[in-house]
């Protein structure tokens, strides 16, 4: 039930529908949230303890190597998959789309969150 009272917290009803990645034991979860022309903040939810990620969307925009952020039409991160849960930690994929004159563009980043909610690399 903590980890439901802190998503809430965080982000809007509506984001609770779209692309939450629970883990498989539904203990903990992975999530981004954006609202049109404001930054994406995006969370890894592990034993009530909220990490900011966030910044694995321009980590992802700079794999792509086309522009920054600001150039693009549209951009959206996501969630996608709960890769690897260990003693160590949580390693969470997570997803960005960007459309540029008319092309969307896709890639995908790691993110290791440790023990103790601390983000420790892309």
């Amino acid at each position: 039930m903590k980890i439901v009272f802190v998503l809430l917290s965080l982000v809007s009803l509506s984001a609770l529908a779209n692309d939450v990645v629970w883990r498989s034991d539904k203990k903990a979860l992975a999530f981004c949230d954006s609202k049109e022309f404001e930054e994406t903040v995006c969370f890894v939810v592990v034993n009530s303890v909220s990490t900011n990620v966030s910044i694995i969307e321009n980590k992802n925009l700079g794999k792509l190597g086309i522009a920054p952020k600001s150039k693009y039409e549209k951009v959206k991160t996501t969630a996608s998959q709960w890769k690897r849960t260990g003693d160590d930690g949580d390693l969470v994929v997570f997803k960005t789309q960007a459309w540029k004159d008319g092309q969307r563009y896709t890639t995908e980043g790691f993110v290791f969150v440790d023990s103790h909610g601390k983000y420790i690399h892309q």
